[in-house]
């Protein structure tokens, strides 16, 4: 019986000397040691980021819901099936073993400290169909601040340009939520930590609170539900290309994402060719 040399499972002479996934993993100067381990590796932190709360979340997020395309928010509204599953996930994996360890750092301060200022991550009615977790509130300044990853493109982008516009209505809905729960909002922010270089690198940036904006966010989030349902997607899954969907670098991060469908034939159930 033949077994490829990565996973060591069987496999069919048909398919080559390894599995299709696994090649993938596979620098062609690596001997089979090093590949077995780096396979191994990868495949328990690829089973975990698959197993994790986030990635099985089905409803809509405050995250998602300021994306600037029309169609990436109507998918998550539908639970339509994620199809852009074979992205490396690490940048996702590093975001949240950065919030963890915040979360543990603040409030281990906060003991030693004899502090209550500091509200760590905390759950948030926003809506009536929306929830949320917000990373941290500042109960002295009223401020609610919204943690963020970045790597260097992202950086330089939000030293130029500001957030993007999805994390600005990302951290508008969680102050909505704050004063849901009874707070007194006044400020956002939202921390950008660079993955490469130095603490003293992060960027931030604070805005008055806009219940305006949270509010104009949700009422656009439910026009697009209600053309969800005036399109009948379900029963006419071609009609998902009268759902405005807006092109952009970030396509490809999409979950709906088919980098193998023919633009021509456009978006439907089974995912959108992007730009």
């Amino acid at each position: 019986m033949n077994t490829c040399p990565i996973c060591r499972e069987r496999l069919d002479p048909a398919a080559g000397t390894t599995h299709p996934n696994c090649a993938t993993w596979a620098a062609p100067d690596e001997d089979t040691d090093v590949v077995l381990l780096k396979h191994q590796l990868m495949e328990m932190i690829l089973w975990a980021e698959r197993e994790s709360p986030r990635t099985k979340q089905k409803e809509i997020g405050p995250s998602e819901i300021g994306a600037i395309c029309d169609r990436r928010i109507g998918y998550r509204v539908a639970e339509v099936p994620a199809c852009n599953i074979e992205a490396d996930p690490w940048p996702a994996v590093v975001g949240t073993g950065l919030h963890m360890w915040l979360d543990k750092a603040i409030n281990a301060w906060g003991v030693a400290h004899n502090s209550q200022r500091w509200r760590t991550e905390t759950s948030l009615p926003i809506s009536d169909f929306v929830t949320g977790t917000g990373d941290l509130f500042d109960t002295e300044t009223g401020t609610v601040i919204d943690h963020k990853g970045a790597g260097n493109e992202v950086m330089r982008q939000v030293r130029n340009d500001g957030p993007k516009p999805e994390h600005r209505v990302q951290v508008h809905l969680y102050g909505l939520g704050y004063q849901r729960l009874g707070h007194v909002v006044n400020k956002v922010a939202v921390v950008y930590y660079p993955r490469a270089g130095w603490l003293r690198d992060c960027y931030v940036w604070v805005d008055d609170f806009k219940p305006d904006v949270a509010y104009a966010a949700l009422n656009h989030l439910g026009d697009i539900a209600q053309d969800i349902v005036k399109h009948d997607v379900f029963a006419n899954p071609h009609r998902w290309n009268l759902v405005p969907a807006t092109s952009s670098n970030a396509c490809g991060l999409c979950d709906w994402y088919n980098p193998g469908r023919d633009p021509n034939q456009g978006a439907d159930n089974k995912g959108c060719p992007g730009k």
